[in-house]
């Protein structure tokens, strides 16, 4: 249960547009390979399911609810079969399409919504994603969990109910930016398998 929660919180799964990438480099869930698998969101659709069944935890049934919107709205084709994968890569650079800087955020919101987001998705300015060849920061950051509201709600003196607004207008003012971006190649292949398993899971 402990690794369901860190999945959920971490870098693995894309906090703006939902769904999982397709493994963690690192032992804390934050660094993903950020390939997007149709068979992986299947497979985690069904655990987080049926960890809602078992514990009641609404987290669990919320993350098997976003996996479901990231399909349908990305690996979904106008005919309702599924898609096999987005890429890892856009613009020849891995990852390039999730990232954020700290200060692309605070220019995009308020100073006080910043404030919020950057401590709500573990921002730093010096960035937490490590260019791979020579393992320096490049400023940018993968967005993940980093803190509670109830942390939030003490550093700032905000109450919940307002964290809690801010992060979904901010959530949604920071995914419509992205989407502007030039994405990762979709890999449009249908596979019968594949597709067999999306929809045992949807049906689950």
């Amino acid at each position: 249960e402990k690794t369901l929660i860190s999945m959920r919180k971490g870098g693995i799964f894309d906090q703006l547009g939902f769904g999982f990438h397709r493994y963690s480099t690192d032992r804390h869930w934050l660094v993903p390979h950020f390939e997007k698998m149709l068979y992986d969101q299947a497979l985690h659709m069904l655990a987080y399911t049926e960890a809602f069944e078992a514990t009641s935890k609404p987290l669990y049934k919320e993350t098997a609810e976003k996996i479901g919107e990231y399909v349908r709205r990305n690996l979904t084709s106008k005919e309702g079969a599924f898609f096999s994968a987005e890429d890892a890569d856009s613009e020849g650079e891995e990852g390039k399409f999730y990232l954020f800087s700290s200060s692309e955020i605070r220019n995009l919101l308020d100073k006080e919504t910043a404030d919020v987001v950057v401590r709500w998705f573990g921002v730093l300015s010096e960035g937490n994603y490590e260019d791979e060849s020579h393992g320096r920061r490049t400023g940018l950051n993968i967005l993940h969990e980093g803190i509670s509201i109830d942390s939030i709600s003490a550093q700032t003196g905000l109450k919940k109910e307002d964290i809690e607004k801010r992060l979904v207008l901010a959530s949604k003012t920071l995914f419509q930016t992205r989407e502007e971006r030039i994405g990762p190649l979709l890999d449009d292949k249908v596979l019968t398998d594949w597709n067999g398993l999306m929809i045992a899971a949807l049906a689950k």
